[in-house]
């Protein structure tokens, strides 16, 4: 007999996940918050941010082999910089293997397959409206559109350009937020926030390397790791305290904007999140055609 498949392919790892749980052993259970259904309920993490094989194109599972590589080697920074809550205590090597994973875990999920189809649809109708003759370079883009396809981008992104991204993170400044509050931070089923309060537009997802881009990422919930542009920011210090609610509350909040479709916590309450998709929401319909700009928003 061949070697078992795994059938249930997390896009975001389950040790991670178990650092939000409000159980100390298995099955690691934690509260969901889903946006659409605007409907809060405990999971398993074995049942959340999964699909059934969500990253296979053959019966070698190559990419989700992968995955289980890496995350071993990031389970061991995850957990150095939970217990010792200080960034600067990772080798040279753990920092680069820290932001090789991050480069992954951006463009690994569910959210971004839909990214690359429906930028696929929006370039489709780009060039189904400039009659474009070339058929292959139609039927490629065309081929984006279907899950198939965008799983086969996706998976060519990630065997192919993640090098150059992780650089760009590995060249920002590093440090923690430490959560000193009773407010629990929250995680996602996309759980990289990147943002750019100085050039926000086209899309800071896109344009990581435009100054004034930020990285946070939740490692707990009490730590958060954040990655700065020192083209634009001054770092004080490598670790800083979150001491007051809204600080926390700032940290979910990007949570709730850059998630999918659930964001997590080990506490139930959600009303901040609802409150945010009241005043915001597209952060719940999952469409992300805002991103795909005309050719003029890049003049």
């Amino acid at each position: 007999m061949g070697e078992e498949k795994t059938k249930r392919q997390h896009y975001v790892p389950r040790f991670y996940l178990q650092s939000f749980s409000y159980d100390t052993e298995e099955p690691y259970y934690l509260y969901c918050y889903d946006k659409p259904e605007d409907k809060a309920f405990s999971s398993s993490i074995m049942n959340i941010a999964q699909s059934e094989y969500f990253y296979d194109l053959t019966d070698e599972q190559y990419l989700e082999n992968k995955f289980a590589e890496l995350e071993k080697i990031f389970l061991n920074v995850h957990r150095k910089l939970i217990d010792t809550t200080d960034v600067t205590s990772l080798t040279v090597e753990e920092r680069n293997a820290m932001a090789l994973f991050l480069s992954h875990q951006h463009i690994r999920t569910k959210k971004f397959r839909d990214i690359i189809k429906q930028a696929s649809e929006h370039t489709l109708e780009i060039v189904n409206e400039d009659e474009v003759d070339d058929e292959s370079a139609r039927d490629a883009v065309e081929a984006g559109t279907t899950e198939r396809g965008a799983k086969e981008w996706q998976a060519q992104l990630m065997s192919n350009a993640l090098t150059g991204f992780a650089d760009i993170l590995n060249q920002m400044d590093w440090f923690l937020f430490v959560n000193k509050t009773e407010y629990p931070l929250w995680t996602s089923d996309h759980p990289i926030a990147i943002f750019n309060p100085v050039n926000p537009e086209p899309d800071p997802e896109r344009g990581i390397e435009r100054i004034g881009s930020k990285v946070h990422v939740p490692l707990s919930k009490d730590l958060v790791l954040a990655l700065y542009d020192p083209r634009r920011y001054f770092v004080k210090s490598r670790r800083e305290e979150l001491t007051e609610e809204e600080h926390v509350y700032f940290q979910n909040k990007l949570q709730v904007e850059h998630s999918h479709r659930q964001v997590y916590s080990p506490e139930e309450d959600f009303e901040l999140a609802r409150e945010e998709i009241e005043e915001n929401p597209e952060y719940a319909n999952q469409n992300y055609t805002y991103r795909f700009p005309d050719e003029s928003s890049y003049e």
